[in-house]
């Protein structure tokens, strides 16, 4: 066995495999491995010249403790069937981890079909949102028709600084997300539209560009794939345009940021059960590739000036081995390793990689038993730097 980057020509063979794995779905399926599918990205184990197994690092960018990093998005981890619990994993894994860092990308996420499986090398769920099932006619009851907004659909060319826009005001305060540009947008609406779904953007009495809303109509059925807005009149006139699908659809599907309210103001009962269906449900670990760069990478709050010193274990990334002494002031970090020195904080880089990407606290992880502590005064200049933080990220592959 051996492994390296697919060429070309590996193309056929990597597409077979999805096919066996995943779907086949057309237009989808031929469309993802002639636009998106990049062999320079995708990272294989090959028997004689065979693939056997690869995984997709799709390159994105993403907005992180106050600085933009560029990442990989592991996507489509398959191995050939007779290949399956031969631990074709443990070659991938680290030598994938080994080429993010060769690639400056100090952080990976990935989208788990089993979060205990990744859990296994390193990556955590950090990313979650809340879903909405609500009946047609509640939507009703919060929507508010506005005479002065009216939609058109999406045209990439002339809507796409638009649509930036509006995507960055609604998360604005919001952590993690992905900087998107044409060529994301792009890929969004491809997968959208050819699944059958549609777009609009709402624009208000003075031409502004103030929401817009992905959708799919299935099954009786209004999902909403994304909808974002720049205020709350935005809000309800989207809500306003979903209603006037109720003799399409009885139901309602939509999801957001974990901490969205919307739930506390919709008309619900709570006897004999509640009219609205609304969850938590997981969606995107995240995973520290290389954590000295990566701290060094981050922009801190410029009236931070702590240091502390904490010690990683992290078996398939040995260059996080060891204790790394951390001084953060003007907004930056200087980060050194030195195994001599004594740590005054102790994790896995699971634990490490849910504190970076602000999924919990170190309060959290010390109540879990995940971080141990030898100078507890480290817990206060820790919690300057890294805390929990509001996350949000909304990319499929």
């Amino acid at each position: 066995m051996f492994l390296r980057f697919l060429k070309k020509e590996n193309i056929p063979e990597a597409k077979k495999l999805w096919g066996y794995a995943f779907e086949t779905d057309e237009p989808f399926y031929s469309w993802y491995f002639d636009e998106v599918f990049s062999p320079k990205h995708s990272l294989g184990i090959f028997e004689e010249n065979k693939l056997i197994s690869y995984m997709q690092l799709n390159p994105y960018t993403i907005f992180l403790n106050g600085s933009l990093f560029e990442t990989s998005y592991v996507v489509g981890v398959i191995t050939s069937a007779e290949y399956r619990n031969k631990g074709t994993m443990k070659l991938l894994i680290p030598k994938a981890l080994e080429e993010m860092k060769n690639k400056n990308h100090f952080i990976s996420i990935l989208m788990p079909f089993d979060t205990t499986f990744y859990q296994a090398y390193g990556w955590e769920l950090s990313y979650s949102q809340k879903k909405y099932k609500v009946p047609m006619e509640i939507i009703g009851h919060f929507s508010q028709r506005q005479k002065d907004f009216y939609f058109n659909e999406i045209n990439l060319d002339h809507n796409f600084e638009d649509l930036n826009k509006i995507y960055e005001s609604f998360l604005n305060g919001y952590h993690g997300y992905i900087k998107r540009n044409k060529k994301n947008w792009g890929f969004i609406l491809k997968d959208l539209i050819d699944y059958g779904g549609y777009a609009f953007i709402l624009k208000d009495n003075q031409n502004e560009s103030i929401g817009y809303i992905l959708y799919f109509i299935k099954d009786k059925k209004f999902i909403v794939r994304e909808m974002c807005y720049k205020n709350y009149k935005a809000k309800k006139a989207l809500f306003s345009f979903i209603y006037s699908h109720i003799s399409q659809a009885t139901h309602v599907e939509w999801s957001t940021p974990f901490d969205e309210s919307t739930h506390l103001f919709l008309k619900d009962t709570i006897q004999p059960e509640p009219t609205n269906e609304v969850s938590l449900y997981p969606f995107m670990c995240g995973r520290v590739i290389d954590v000295e760069a990566a701290i060094e990478h981050c922009t801190f709050h410029q009236d931070i000036n702590t240091k502390f010193s904490i010690e990683i274990k992290d078996p398939y990334a040995p260059w996080n081995e060891g204790i790394f002494m951390v001084h953060i002031e003007n907004q930056k970090a200087i980060v050194q390793k030195n195994n001599h020195i004594k740590a005054d904080l102790s994790c896995s880089i699971n634990t490490f990689s849910q504190l970076f990407f602000g999924a919990i606290d170190i309060n959290t992880a010390i109540f879990m038993e995940n971080m141990k502590v030898y100078n507890p005064k480290a817990i206060e200049n820790f919690s300057k730097v890294f805390y929990e933080k509001k996350n949000y990220i909304n990319e499929y592959f």
